[in-house]
């Protein structure tokens, strides 16, 4: 039974209790992202030549946003947006930062970590939802990306935490130069490329010797390296395989796709849809979007790093493995351990000792399977994401998806993934934050209180998220990414070496 505090009791000791701390809360994966017309705002005039492809992308991409589910449909607006947030213009908050910090706020998080991208657009050039593009013009959008960041973050420095994109271009001296000019603005972590080793003549695997002034400069500038849910894509796979389903180009815009040339065409009526009426029992499957993150590539770097000596290098080095769930953790480092032990080469530590003393996870979309292996993956390793104003992020449910998610969590345990393992991994202004926090931050026991949560809503987030979903580990699937790395890496140890 809950006591009422009596204010006439109160004393410096009392007012300091844990009870009466307000959570302080970091989101470690979240996103920002201009409508597509208003980049070009921050491109250089001398690429504007170039605008209307990425427009043409723009419009092939938006057929995947639609079969995400994106907008979303009335009936689930009347289960998830009940403070009518999302249907009031919420999502302004992708690209204005006023409004950004209206409704984070709202949801008690004190800062946020913003990776680039959503479903209202992508980096122009840059991003892999592009068109396979030149080194310059991938460099000239992340440049207009990141000049919108700075713009973006200057309205609560240490609290909107960017995350620049770093391309090398036209060589590392430039890359490097990218990564010190973040460091000076406040930044502490970078986006690097996310086709590394996916094309043949294109940037090499990260276990390559040629990253390594990438690694040294993040390493001694205290930049942690985030590897981001979609890393591991050739540019311009996703447009050619949205090209071979929807055809030709000025076919995007028939709805009926009528002048189809014999080509497969995605029903969006045969794809899963929220029901909010469905029996908990007997209900369907997960939304479509609920599968986009459950590929393999971005898992890859984990080994890549340790067998290409990457982590013996440069033993400071941080990497966050971010919006791509914790689950597959454990029993990926398992694996990782037998291969050490049966043929450990010349790795210094073991992948748990490696994983240990380099790496963390920003567990966006968090599954009750990524909470039960918190204590495996390493309780301090396991950080809080919104993925704010992601559809398939919590917003603007988040108290009840934590509620959900953590809510048998110990006290000590929920403080650490909710903000403090941020805090600590990025070395985070603690003071800034901590008084934040005593403005937007809710008490554990507001947060943390066993108020039943709709059981439709918990379906919402089953459908947009898969929160019950179990560990995708494919072992077939495993054996042949590893045994390639493990080769590609070895070859490229050895010529590293004088």
């Amino acid at each position: 039974m809950r006591t009422r505090f009596d204010v006439r009791e109160a004393d410096a000791d009392t007012l300091s209790s844990p009870e009466l701390r307000p959570l302080t809360m970091v989101s470690a994966d979240s996103h920002v992202s201009l409508p597509p017309k208003m980049y070009k705002h921050y491109v250089e005039s001398k690429y504007h030549d170039s605008w209307s492809g990425y427009l043409d992308d723009v419009a092939i991409i938006n057929k995947v946003v639609e079969l995400t589910g994106y907008p979303a449909p009335e009936d689930a607006l009347e289960v998830y947006d009940k403070r009518g947030v999302v249907s009031g213009a919420g999502e302004v908050g992708y690209f204005d930062p006023v409004w950004r910090l209206r409704h984070v706020e709202a949801e008690g998080i004190a800062a946020e970590f913003l990776h680039p991208f959503g479903p209202i657009g992508f980096v122009p050039f840059v991003d892999v939802q592009n068109s396979v593009r030149s080194h310059e013009l991938r460099v000239a959008g992340a440049h207009a990306h990141n000049r919108f960041l700075a713009d973006f973050c200057s309205e609560a420095p240490g609290r909107l935490l960017g995350v620049p994109l770093i391309y090398p271009w036209p060589d590392w001296e430039a890359g490097v130069a990218d990564i010190v000019r973040a460091r000076e603005s406040g930044f502490r972590a970078i986006f690097p490329p996310m086709m590394p080793g996916t094309a043949p003549g294109d940037l090499p695997a990260l276990y390559d010797g040629w990253w390594d002034p990438m690694w040294a400069a993040c390493q001694d500038l205290g930049m942690v390296v985030h590897i981001h849910a979609g890393f591991g894509n050739p540019q311009g796979g996703v447009v050619e395989m949205v090209r071979n389903v929807f055809g030709r180009k000025e076919n995007l815009d028939d709805p009926g796709n009528t002048g189809k040339t014999g080509l497969s065409v995605i029903d969006p009526s045969m794809l899963p849809k929220f029901d909010p009426d469905a029996d908990p029992e007997t209900a369907g499957t997960n939304s479509f979007l609920s599968e986009l993150f459950e590929t393999f590539g971005e898992r890859r770097p984990l080994w890549q790093l340790m067998w290409g000596g990457v982590f013996d290098r440069f033993p400071g080095l941080k990497v966050a493995f971010q919006e791509i769930h914790a689950d597959w953790v454990p029993v990926t480092l398992e694996y990782l351990e037998r291969a050490h032990v049966a043929n450990p080469g010349s790795m210094k530590l073991t992948p748990k000792e490696y994983w240990a003393r380099h790496c963390a996870c920003g567990t966006s979309l968090m599954r009750y399977g990524d909470v039960a292996v918190r204590h495996e993956v390493g309780l301090d390793k396991l950080m809080f994401g919104s993925d704010f104003p992601h559809f398939e992020g919590t917003w603007p449910n988040t108290h009840d998806w934590i509620r959900t998610t953590l809510g048998s969590v110990p006290e000590a345990e929920a403080r650490a993934i909710l903000g403090e393992n941020a805090i600590e991994f990025y070395g985070l202004d603690r003071a800034l934050l901590e008084r934040t926090a005593k403005r937007v931050g809710p008490l554990y026991r507001e947060l943390f209180n066993q108020e039943p949560v709709d059981p439709k809503l918990i379906r919402h987030f089953e459908f947009r998220a898969g929160i019950n979903k179990p560990v995708n580990f494919k072992v077939d699937q495993m054996d042949q990414a590893f045994a390639e790395d493990r080769a590609g890496a070895t070859r490229a140890l050895a010529a590293t070496r004088p």
